[in-house]
């Protein structure tokens, strides 16, 4: 007869998770439970930052790790496309506004620029300037980025 081993349900959170090959999928961030069935399972933060759940059926041992019995696929995130750079051509009289103080919106709108948004690395979403910190900011992600 096979002896029987439970885990507490405060030390799953944190642990590693890896596929049946040793590949790293991510990191336990929570337990989930299925209405109407109650399936359990664990909620995953992968390494590309996404959240995976798998069914407490995949997993195949639970130790410092856990090693789940079938691969679990996880495609990195779609990588946001980098921004276009020109350099404007501006004459002296332009260059003399853009001296006096004229508002740089008014300035790039005048010489036919757009200002440019910058956009999270990780989900693509614009990011905003938190000038207290000097930091980028992603509201999509809770994050500051730079």
């Amino acid at each position: 007869m096979q002896e029987r081993k439970s885990i507490s349900r405060s030390k799953l959170p944190g642990m590693s998770v890896y596929n049946p090959d040793g590949v790293f999928v991510g990191t336990v961030k929570d337990l989930s439970l299925e209405i109407g069935t109650g399936e359990i399972g664990v909620i995953v933060e992968t390494k590309y930052k996404t959240e995976i759940e798998i069914p407490w059926s995949n997993i195949g041992a639970v130790g410092d790790i856990v090693i789940l019995k079938e691969p679990v696929e996880i495609k990195p995130p779609p990588t946001p496309k980098p921004f276009a750079v020109s350099t404007p051509t501006v004459t002296p009289t332009e260059a003399k506004e853009a001296k006096k103080g004229v508002p740089i919106s008014s300035f790039l709108k005048k010489i036919g620029l757009k200002r440019e948004k910058k956009l999270c690395p990780i989900c693509g979403k614009p990011l905003t300037y938190i000038k207290q910190y000097k930091r980028w900011y992603c509201y999509n992600c809770g994050k500051y980025v730079d």
